[in-house]
């Protein structure tokens, strides 16, 4: 029998950002040793779903007889989506990353998914990607819609652990980027908060600012699924996991909390740098930024903004980066890092690890 690594007897929270280029891969292990895995992004140098079939998965507890408690695709772009094979398999449910939750923006028409429908013609990716967009679209085919959280039903409960996903629907994205297909397919990507603790982190995708304010200003066509895993509260709220309603806004969580790891919007670039987000949180920055990026060849790659790089954009944290212990605004996958942050549920700083070799950084947590 293999023997449980430390990290998985923990109800500490653990959070990996995979070194995979351009593109974005993360994996929560929550308290309650479940998995929510954030994107499928990957290179040819390093295979997200292969190192966590390895190391990780075997060793989270079962949510509805899966592995992953969730998968989650941001929004249908290439770069988000590279490695949604693997949740394919010709063993069908028995696939390691099937999910009774996965998570998406759709194009269903029937029920109460209809208000959601996402606009495939604006949706723009490059030469190749037609045989991922078709298992995106058949992964969904059969599921129940809308969108939902997990389902809080366990016998532990972990305080102050919660998490809740925010998006606007497409049809309003349509209204707010009428002509820019990019900002479009961006703007319809599904914003996660995590809070264990007095720890917070937000991913939210490649959501462009004008959605992000809308977002955050709870305009038309806003959407929230919340969790709290705790008994008591949990029963309290029985339909946040599923129907949109009293759900805490973003805009709350953030002032109430602050933000302790904010995954730089769109990669970091420039673009996508919205002041609506910093002028919501608690003391107006994060501590630090985390962007999932790769080199940057040419014009065409953009740049990153130099906001998040300085005492404007984050306070600051001390980070381990091969060993070496930096203060740092923020971090980047740029250099070939993949990052694994870790919130302990109680007092003090998120302890956050880079390495090279994924391996190493299991190492950091108990393996």
């Amino acid at each position: 029998m293999a023997k449980v690594p430390q990290w998985a007897q923990t109800i500490k929270s653990f959070i990996w950002v995979f070194n995979v280029g351009r593109g974005l891969s993360i994996f929560i292990r929550t308290g309650l040793n479940q998995g929510i895995l954030y994107d499928f992004g990957c290179s040819q140098e390093f295979s997200p779903t292969e190192f966590l079939s390895k190391h990780v998965i075997p060793h989270l507890d079962d949510y509805k007889k899966c592995k992953v408690a969730q998968t989650i695709l941001s929004h249908p772009h290439a770069d988000h989506i590279s490695e949604i094979v693997s949740l394919a398999s010709k063993d069908g449910k028995n696939s390691l990353f099937y999910s009774s939750l996965h998570t998406c923006p759709h194009d269903k028409t029937d029920g109460s998914a209809k208000p959601e429908a996402l606009d495939w013609e604006r949706i723009k990716n490059p030469e190749g990607s037609e045989e991922n967009i078709k298992l995106y679209k058949e992964l969904y085919s059969s599921r129940t819609l809308p969108l939902q959280t997990i389902c809080y039903e366990s016998s532990r409960s972990v305080p102050n652990l919660e998490y809740g996903l925010f998006y606007v629907r497409p049809p309003v994205v349509n209204e707010l980027h009428p002509k820019n297909d990019q900002d479009y397919g961006n703007g319809t990507s599904l914003v996660l908060f995590y809070r264990h603790g007095i720890h917070t982190m937000l991913i939210p995708g490649d959501i462009t600012p004008d959605c992000l304010k809308h977002l955050l200003n709870e305009g038309k066509g806003l959407e929230k699924r919340y969790t709290i895993f705790d008994r008591q509260k949990s029963s309290e709220h029985p339909e946040w996991h599923s129907v949109s309603g009293d759900q805490p806004s973003l805009k709350k969580l953030l002032k109430d909390y602050g933000l302790s790891i904010l995954i730089a919007p769109h990669h970091g670039l420039e673009s996508g740098f919205s002041e609506d987000l910093f002028l919501s949180m608690k003391n107006n920055k994060p501590a630090l930024v985390v962007i999932s990026d790769k080199r940057h060849g040419d014009d065409k790659d953009g740049s990153i903004d130099s906001r998040y790089q300085s005492s404007e954009g984050a306070s600051g944290l001390s980070v381990d980066i091969d060993g070496e212990t930096e203060d740092c605004f923020s971090v980047s996958t740029r250099n070939g890092h993949h990052i694994l942050i870790s919130f302990e549920g109680t007092g003090g700083t998120p302890k956050v690890y880079m390495d090279s070799n994924a391996e190493n950084l299991l190492k950091k947590i108990g393996v």
